[in-house]
């Protein structure tokens, strides 16, 4: 009578060599998307530079300002981010 109650442990499968490939595919492709993002807006803006010029220097000069005011921005909202994250006492030797 016990037998028809009892089941057997099962043992846990391990994830399929297609999982894994999509679980380090995600992986890989959250920590170069925004390197490959830069890159790819760097090559645009620079475009855009270029075409700004056809139409008047002006505008290509307004243009290189205002992208140069952005990455000033960028990079000191980004230096007061990691301060705040670094530990206090520790300092770059």
């Amino acid at each position: 009578m016990l037998w028809g109650m009892y089941e057997p442990h099962r043992q846990q499968k391990e994830p399929s060599g297609c999982m894994q490939t999509i679980v380090i595919s995600r992986l890989i492709i959250g920590i170069l998307l925004i390197p490959l993002a830069l890159i790819g807006g760097g090559i645009v803006a620079v475009l855009v530079a270029f075409y700004l010029l056809t139409i008047h220097p002006l505008f290509a000069l307004l243009f290189i300002v205002a992208a140069a005011a952005a990455l000033i921005g960028v990079a000191r909202w980004e230096s007061r981010r990691a301060s705040r994250e670094r530990p206090p006492g520790d300092s770059d030797r």
